[in-house]
């Protein structure tokens, strides 16, 4: 009987310890992240655009803010993801884009890409974003005809062309003093249409066009700079990118061509600077993107010596992973499990972006309009002009505050 009893306890015993031990297990949980009581979802965002080649510098200053913003989200306790940003490296180029976009779409982790940064790979692109149903919003791409090809998917976040080239051709014949306008471009789908969208500007706002020339990229604008001053203009507009207008900028200068220029956001760069030297002095410049404010201090501090003197589209890099990141979050505290799910969710949240219901960014409210434009209750509030003075670009202000 007494060794009976003494089984019987040690069973006992053993069952309360393995009872004990069961509900502490249980008691663990999944891991935490944070406020969330849940593990963050692993979620992949791309950034298609230049990291590297010839024209990275136009694009990585817009990286580099979208990389500061993801990284702030990732430490944030109650932010529901991690994101993981991964480069679609295009170079600046259209001919690599269908196999980038290709395995953008494959990655089954992939939730929203940001970008594309040029126009010409946003079209190329453009289609296999939109029926993978992945959102895409561009920091930067400005043609106008993107916002005419039915993409549900599609956003931008800054003022198209149209804005641009209507509100410089304003500028030059009523702020630059215009009479005899010249227009030169580079022959891009960028440079091309909007210098012609700033000469019917002029010619509106009072301005004769005198003459006009398309000339692709070449070390030698001989050629060109001869027809500027046969034609006897006072004032040439240029569409094109900034180390192209430098070089034409410094040969002018050499070949004593005293006339005003001015260039779009594709010149808006450092590299303008050091390209053309004094030739750059007193050029006027426009571009959706405001190179000011508190943002820019912020960025300086990140990025330190591998900061941009010229943060072109910095400011929008950031705010575009802003949106992006407000999608996913809200995607996943509204259920979303999967890929597929929080790309509808974070669609869900663009759409409702509106003038009375924008996100506050950094570089400006962001709400957007039935063709996935970027709207304001003043569009003219949206581009912001700079000239060169003392070798550094100057702020003049908006479009709303220069042209009135």
């Amino acid at each position: 009987m007494r060794s009976k009893s003494l089984v019987l306890r040690m069973f006992a015993i053993l069952a309360v310890v393995a009872l004990v031990g069961a509900a502490c297990k249980k008691d663990e949980g999944p891991k935490s992240s944070g406020n969330t009581g849940t593990e963050k979802v692993p979620v992949t965002v791309y950034f298609q655009g230049a990291w590297t080649g010839p024209y990275n510098y136009l694009v990585i200053s817009s990286i580099q803010g979208a990389q500061l913003r993801f990284k702030e989200l990732n430490a944030e306790s109650d932010f529901p993801a991690k994101v993981s940003l991964k480069a679609a490296d295009t170079q600046g180029g259209g001919d690599s884009v269908p196999a980038i976009a290709n395995t953008v779409v494959s990655d089954p982790d992939t939730v929203a890409v940001e970008g594309p940064a040029f126009s010409g790979e946003t079209r190329a692109a453009g289609d296999t974003y939109n029926d993978a149903k992945i959102p895409f919003v561009t920091q930067s791409a400005t043609a106008v005809d993107l916002a005419s090809n039915g993409w549900d998917y599609w956003y931008r976040t800054v003022g198209n062309d149209d804005l641009q080239g209507g509100n410089d051709g304003k500028f030059l014949a009523t702020v630059a003093g215009a009479k005899k306008l010249y227009l030169a471009d580079d022959t891009s789908d960028y440079g091309k249409p909007l210098a012609a969208t700033v000469g019917q500007s002029a010619t509106a706002a009072g301005a004769e066009i005198v003459g006009q020339n398309s000339v692709a990229p070449t070390d030698d604008y001989s050629a060109l700079i001869s027809d500027i001053q046969q034609s006897g203009a006072d004032t040439v507009f240029y569409g094109g990118y900034d180390a192209d207008f430098g070089k034409l900028l410094k040969q002018a200068a050499d070949a004593g061509l005293d006339v005003q220029w001015m260039s779009g956001d594709g010149s808006v760069s450092s590299t303008l600077l050091d390209t053309a030297g004094d030739a750059a002095e007193g050029v006027y410049l426009s571009i959706p993107s405001n190179l000011g404010g508190d943002f820019v201090k912020k960025f300086n501090e990140e990025y330190g010596a591998k900061a941009s003197s010229v943060p072109v589209y910095a400011a929008e890099g950031y705010d575009a992973a802003s949106i992006i990141g407000e999608g996913i979050k809200q995607a996943i505290d509204d259920g979303a499990t999967d890929a597929a799910g929080i790309r509808e969710g974070i669609k869900k949240y663009l759409d409702s972006l509106t003038t009375d219901n924008p996100y506050p960014g950094e570089a400006k409210p962001i709400a957007f309009d039935d063709k996935h434009e970027v709207t304001a209750d003043d569009p003219n509030s949206l581009l912001y002009f700079y000239q060169v003075k003392n070798g550094e670009i100057t702020a003049l202000g908006s479009a709303t505050d220069v042209l009135g």
